[in-house]
This record gives C-alpha cells, sequence and structure tokens, in this order.
C-alpha cells in the first residue's frame, strides 16, 4: 500500500475543495482515493509554491523531473488538468497554468494474452483461492480490483443462467455471464469472495501479487483479461461484444486486448503464397 502523505499546508483548502467536487460527481471511492493521492504528491514537488501562484513552467518542470512510464505521467497530467480546471472556473484563480502543459501520448501495447499452458500450471500450484483469482481473470475479463470486489450479493440470475454484475472503472457497472460452479462458490461466500483481514475487501494490489507469483516472468493479472478477450474475439468475432463484457466505452480500446489467433495468421499467409 502507498505511505500516506499530507498535503502542504498551502494546497490544503484547496485540494479538499476540489476533492468535494470529485465526491459531488458521484465518482467511486476508489478513483477519488488515487487522484487525491496523486495531486497531494504532485502538491509535495511543487513547492514551495502554492496553488494560486504555481506557473505553468513550475508544472512542466516538475513533470520533466519525473521518471514515470507513460500511462502513469498521463495519469497525472490528467489529475492536475481537473484540479487547476476546477481552480479557474471557481473563480480562485483567473488562469489556468495547466493548459499548456504537454499532452501525454500513451503508447499501445500490444495484446498479451497468457498461454493456457503457464494458467494450467499455475492453477496446479495455486490454492483454491488463486484458483478463484485466475478464474475470474482468464474465463470473465475482470480486472484485479473489480477481482477484489466480487461479493455473492453481485450474482444475478436470468433466463440464460447466472452472472455477475461488475463494478469497473469509474463505479461503471457491466454484466459478465458465470460458470454454473463459480456463480455457486461466489454465492456461498456470503459476502466479499476475498475479505480483507479487517473487514471489507482485499487491496487490489494483493490479487495482483498472488497471481503475478504463480505466472512466468512477464505475464500477469492483466494478461489474463487479455486471454480472455482473445478467446472470445475468436469464439464470436464480434468486437462490440467483447468490449461490452471488458467494460470497455470504445471498441478501439478492445482491438489492443484481442491477439489474432496464430491459426488465422498462417491462413492468411498461406493463400498469398506464390505457386512457383
Amino acid at each position: 500500500m502507498r505511505n500516506k502523505i499530507s498535503a502542504p499546508v498551502p494546497w490544503r483548502r484547496s485540494i479538499e475543495g476540489w476533492t468535494d467536487t470529485l465526491r459531488a460527481a458521484g465518482l467511486s471511492a476508489q478513483t477519488i482515493k488515487s487522484r487525491r493521492y496523486k495531486m497531494v504528491h504532485l502538491s509535495t514537488l511543487l513547492m514551495p509554491s502554492g496553488p494560486k501562484d504555481v506557473t505553468t513552467e513550475q508544472i512542466v518542470q516538475v513533470f520533466a523531473r519525473q521518471q514515470w512510464k507513460p500511462e502513469t505521467r498521463k495519469a497525472y497530467r490528467n489529475t492536475i488538468s481537473s484540479f487547476f480546471r476546477w481552480l479557474h472556473k471557481s473563480g480562485r484563480r483567473s488562469d489556468d497554468p495547466s493548459l499548456d502543459v504537454p499532452r501525454v501520448k500513451k503508447p499501445h501495447a500490444h495484446p498479451r494474452p497468457c498461454p493456457d499452458r503457464y494458467i494450467a500450471a499455475a492453477m496446479e500450484m495455486a490454492t483454491p483461492s488463486e484458483r478463484l483469482m485466475i478464474r475470474l481473470g482468464a474465463e470473465c475479463g475482470l480486472r484485479r480490483g473489480e477481482i477484489a470486489r466480487v461479493h455473492s450479493d453481485d450474482v444475478v440470475a436470468d433466463s440464460a443462467g447466472r452472472s455477475l454484475i461488475v463494478r469497473g472503472k469509474g463505479d461503471k457497472q457491466r454484466i459478465v455471464p458465470l460458470p454454473d460452479d463459480l456463480a455457486d462458490i461466489i454465492m456461498d461466500a456470503r459476502g466479499y469472495l476475498f475479505p480483507g483481514r479487517f473487514g471489507g475487501h482485499v487491496e487490489e494490489s494483493y490479487i495482483g501479487d498472488h497471481i503475478s507469483r504463480l505466472l512466468p516472468d512477464g505475464y500477469a493479472a492483466h494478461t489474463l483479461r487479455h486471454r480472455f478477450a482473445t478467446t472470445a474475439y475468436a469464439a464470436t468475432h464480434d468486437l462490440f461484444v467483447v468490449a461490452e463484457l471488458l467494460g470497455h466505452e470504445s471498441v478501439e480500446t478492445t482491438e489492443h486486448y484481442v491477439a489474432m489467433p496464430d491459426g488465422r495468421l498462417r491462413e492468411a499467409t498461406t493463400a498469398v503464397r506464390l505457386d512457383v
């Protein structure tokens, strides 16, 4: 877990005011916690300047000094933009110094579905609880945080069987069909499937650490989600269906999760081969 840090005094009231607007907008507690952490961290890096006198140049210098991965850099850029946009619109500042901070282009990684042979080997070594984590990733396409939050009350029945209400990013919900035996296990939990030591559910990092420990280097929980996407697309040939199951708003995002089956690639190259 992250070490808890406090915002410097000059920043505290502004950060709390901004955080209140995130709550008023109905963002999930986890999203608010993550954004607040990033803004507090940025405020410590921007000291001794306060929110009303920090400049675009100072913000750019802070970003230039950080050795962040592209996705982390993008998340921090979005956070500081949200904060200063609120500060400007609320009349607490006459300008928005984040407007000219360079935008971050996040590179799209290639799909990396975890091979079934690695999943089978992991299942052999896993505890019963870890096997459930793996199945929810590989068979249902859940993210780490979504696996951590699985609750017996989220299992619902329809005419075709039982499904899971998945609470994803931004507290957006989607429905994912469940295998019967997995639905039984979740319902039998009578609460969180992975309860925390002091109430509630485990952290998403707990799920990620357990899955990563069981898979070979280079494969982690998210590669189970890629496996789900690739397998689901191979069965349906419908990106819209796969996007719905993954909780993606755009099929363009889903395309980066789906690896083209090796057989189809080989068929394509065989078809264009010259007969000489």
